[in-house]
């Protein structure tokens, strides 16, 4: 919040009187949620995963089963989790508490009979999904909100304090959490 100080006319004397407004939310891409001194690791991770190796400094999170990876298709029971995520749950720490603006798309937990949500997890591309490698931790946000927000598969603008509060489940795990105060269609700017 940023004070500003207005004076009131009151008869006859200026009377200063505080007046505190919301500051508007900073604008973050999701390479702003990556510490610095990680973009290296993480990169040689994803590296080496696609070349099939196990790198040294890979942090897989474990999934339900132990983080086993859907590469194993040998699982008739569909009883492992479809990918193993790679990278960890650093975090900015400078942005805990921020009251943030940030674009994604949604994954929802579960939607309404209206095709609302009030839970989800807002992530950096269209099919970040249990399906393939999810994203790491720290290019996941953890979303709730206090009303049930319309879903879509469209990209969106989500604006809320963000919390560097981690979140566990079984779609992908966040590093950061977010209390929804605007949801908007995604647009340029």
């Amino acid at each position: 919040m940023k004070n500003f100080v207005c004076w009131l006319l009151l008869v006859g004397f200026l009377i200063p009187v505080p007046v505190a407004y919301a500051e508007e939310p900073e604008t973050l891409y999701w390479e702003d949620l990556i510490p610095p001194e990680s973009v290296k690791a993480l990169e040689e991770a994803y590296a080496a995963a696609a070349a099939g190796a196990t790198p040294l400094n890979e942090t897989p999170v474990p999934g339900e089963n132990g983080g086993t990876s859907s590469a194993d298709l040998d699982d008739p029971a569909g009883t492992l989790p479809a990918a193993t995520q790679i990278g960890t749950f650093d975090v900015v720490e400078e942005l805990n508490g921020q009251s943030i603006r940030i674009p994604g798309f949604m994954v929802p937990f579960d939607i309404n009979q209206s095709n609302e949500v009030t839970e989800f997890l807002l992530v950096p591309y269209f099919g970040a999904c249990i399906h393939v490698p999810p994203p790491p931790p720290n290019q996941i946000v953890y979303v709730t909100s206090d009303e049930a927000v319309p879903f879509g598969w469209e990209p969106v603008w989500l604006e809320g304090v963000l919390e560097t509060t981690r979140h566990d489940n079984n779609m992908g795990n966040a590093a950061y959490t977010l209390n929804l105060t605007k949801l908007e269609p995604y647009t340029d700017g």
